[in-house]
């Protein structure tokens, strides 16, 4: 694929980013406003959606179109895709960056609670994908850029339904990029380890974040890893030289090994 000078990508460029409101997808948000990129914004909260809204189209002159919805609910995809269409807008760029995690013993989380997560961390990236990537497929352009974690890339004990989703998401989004570069779009995975984000807030009151997760990536450079990736047309990346070495020495070793090598860091202070 031909790579896209970010400088160059005018106004006439519109990107819609989930979980638009903090984290890595707020930073997108602010990078791509700075690059006079158009953007629709999707999160929960209201109140917050509005005050970025004002705050970029103040700065950067651009037109920011908020929409309110939970993609751990079952049609929200479909919602805001419907929304989209009804208000004549085209979406140029997908970017599926909401995401959540959720830590303990698998048998003892509330099942409620896990399917919410994989409604948010899979259904929703899946769908999105197919309703806007058939678009894009019919205009033969556009882009996709979903956020895995580093991890996909190993079993996980005590994060084990989080893990697996994100494991979904980087093998479905590197299938997809093959069904679709004949088309003129390019699907990118941005593969994240620990960054400072509100992820590891519940985390860290477990304790298990001393040692493991001690250095944790700025979420602003991680954006923009992301849009680089995407707008070069590129596959799939891991963020950082200690996560990709980590990530690659999960895949050379006996999958038991690594499964209990997680077991021991991640449930560190795990007790029943």
């Amino acid at each position: 694929m031909t790579h896209i000078d970010p400088s160059s990508a005018g106004s006439t460029s519109t990107a819609l980013i989930t979980g638009a409101t903090s984290g890595i997808g707020l930073e997108m948000a602010r990078q791509l406003a700075a690059r006079k990129v158009e953007l629709v914004l999707v999160a929960r909260r209201a109140a917050e959606l509005e005050k970025l809204k004002r705050q970029l189209e103040v700065a950067h002159g651009v037109t920011v179109t908020t929409l309110v919805a939970d993609l751990s609910v079952a049609g929200a995809a479909a919602g805001v895709f419907e929304e989209v269409r009804r208000r004549g807008i085209t979406v140029d760029w997908l970017i599926n960056n909401a995401g959540v995690g959720l830590y303990g013993e698998h048998a003892e989380l509330d099942p409620a609670t896990v399917a919410s997560m994989l409604q948010l961390n899979i259904v929703s990236v899946c769908d999105l994908s197919h309703r806007f990537g058939a678009e894009m497929r019919g205009r033969r352009s556009g882009r996709i850029l979903n956020i895995a974690s580093t991890a996909a890339y190993q079993p996980a004990p005590y994060f084990a339904a989080y893990g697996a989703s994100k494991a979904f998401v980087l093998n479905f989004s590197e299938a997809l990029a093959k069904e679709l570069e004949d088309f003129g779009v390019t699907v990118s995975c941005l593969s994240p380890g620990p960054t400072q984000t509100a992820f590891f807030d519940g985390v860290d009151a477990k304790g298990i974040s001393v040692g493991y997760f001690e250095a944790r990536d700025d979420a602003a450079a991680v954006a923009g890893m992301g849009i680089d990736l995407m707008l070069r047309g590129g596959l799939s990346q891991i963020v950082g030289t200690r996560n990709y070495l980590r990530a690659f020495s999960a895949r050379i070793a006996p999958r038991s090994v690594v499964a209990g090598f997680s077991k021991r860091f991640l449930g560190a202070t795990h007790t029943h």
